[in-house]
């Protein structure tokens, strides 16, 4: 078989893998993570060199498909990788390249409000546990000795998102 033949005699099934083979492959390039497309796209190119040995059974045409199927796995990585360089991958709207949270958002800040508010405690803090405070629930912690169910507690600080209470009666003292 000479290399000309390779390819005007390549089988129609095989010629619609290799296609649906680099298909796949670009949507896994453009769509990050190793997922669905790139399983797909590397079952494609075997399925495809698979064919190429049913059909021809020819042992230079499976090898030249092998080589034939490295070739377009290299291409696409290469192509992606220079474009991904370049920053022209992160102006297109299928890769994510700002945060989901707004850009006024600062961690703890619902947090820090609930300083001075007061509340009860619904489980009992040793010294953990949970209080209700402007309808909502929350995971305190206690400064001193533990705090039993259903007594006032207040909110005295707020440190590395913990929320930091006394009972009423010790901040009055």
């Amino acid at each position: 078989m000479e290399f000309v033949e390779f390819f005007t005699e390549m089988h129609y099934a095989v010629i619609i893998l290799l296609v649906l083979c680099t298909v796949l492959l670009i949507v896994e390039a453009v769509i990050p993570g190793f997922g669905f497309w790139g399983i797909s796209g590397i079952v494609c190119g075997v399925a495809a060199v698979i064919c190429e040995a049913v059909f021809t059974r020819s042992f230079f045409a499976v090898l030249l498909m092998i080589f034939l199927i490295l070739l377009i796995f290299t291409i696409v990585f290469v192509l992606f990788s220079v474009l991904l360089g370049k920053g022209i991958l992160n102006k297109t709207p299928l890769v994510e390249t700002k945060s989901a949270l707004p850009e006024d958002y600062k961690e703890g800040a619902e947090l820090k409000a609930l300083v001075g508010k007061t509340g009860k405690v619904v489980s009992s803090c040793k010294p953990v546990g949970k209080a209700n405070i402007d309808g909502k629930v929350f995971t305190v912690r206690s400064v001193g000795e533990n705090i039993d169910v259903g007594v006032e507690i207040e909110v005295i600080e707020i440190k590395d998102s913990t929320i930091l209470v006394k009972t009423k009666e010790e901040k009055n003292a």
